[in-house]
């Protein structure tokens, strides 16, 4: 008997096991970055044009270029001055540079190693890593590289687009007059106010959409709960019969 029951516990555990290395996966596909064009002001400041409306991406690996020649493929935009550029697991680069459409403005490299200045060979600037998932943004600063073009230097920051900025969550807070004018009367109150029968039916329906778990993301979860219930519930199957044989 115990024997079974080992066998039963090892197959609910390599399961789980396939189940948590399909979310890992579908996790590590995501290979996308975020870039915020620079405003005018502080371009201005470090000696460059504007940047205008269009972001090319510039990527590569030990393989080569990922994006074809330079300036490399455009961007997609967000939002605002927002832009994002997505790789796929087989083509992850090593080093970025997003630039106007080799209209002469673009960051520094992306990629963790250093940049030289070719005025001043004893000033050197750390390059940001990839970060996945990050926005990089103009820190206000300028470098020239050792192609004489001055750099934007970018540094990662957190990037989330689900939060309304300040003035849209102002704008959708309602007036006291507007507030004001939705309170029903003392007679439509007593009108809408549910019998006894119907506010214990809603009660029970509001049970059952409380015990309601949302999918996505913990579909994998349940996927692996569900194993191990059936492991379980054949385990205490075949122990039943076991003592009945007994």
């Amino acid at each position: 008997m115990k024997k079974i029951l080992s066998v039963i516990f090892a197959a609910a555990l390599v399961a789980s096991m396939f189940v948590v290395g399909a979310v890992s996966t579908s996790a590590a596909d995501d290979y996308t970055v975020y870039f915020e064009i620079p405003d005018d002001a502080t371009l201005e400041k470090i000696g460059l044009d504007v940047w205008g409306s269009k972001v090319s991406v510039h990527a590569w690996n030990d393989a080569g270029n990922l994006n074809g020649e330079w300036p490399g493929a455009e961007a997609t935009h967000v939002e605002g001055n927002i832009y994002s550029y997505t790789w796929t697991a087989d083509s992850v680069p090593t080093g970025i540079i997003f630039n106007n459409g080799n209209n002469g403005v673009q960051t520094q490299n992306i990629d963790g190693g250093e940049t030289v200045s070719k005025t001043d060979a004893s000033k050197t600037v750390k390059n940001p890593a990839i970060e996945w998932g990050k926005l990089y943004k103009a820190t206000g600063e300028g470098i020239e590289d050792p192609n004489g073009n001055t750099n934007v230097v970018v540094a990662a920051t957190d990037y989330k687009t689900a939060e309304p900025s300040a003035t849209e969550s102002k704008k959708e807070e309602p007036s006291a007059t507007e507030s004001k004018k939705e309170e029903p009367s003392a007679t439509e109150s007593k009108k809408e106010e549910p019998s006894a029968t119907e506010s214990k039916t809603e009660s029970v329906a509001e049970s059952s959409d409380d015990k309601t778990v949302a999918t996505g993301d913990t579909s994998a979860a349940w996927v692996l709960l569900a194993v191990v219930a059936a492991s379980l519930g054949t385990a205490v199957v075949m122990t039943k019969k076991a003592s009945s044989k007994d």
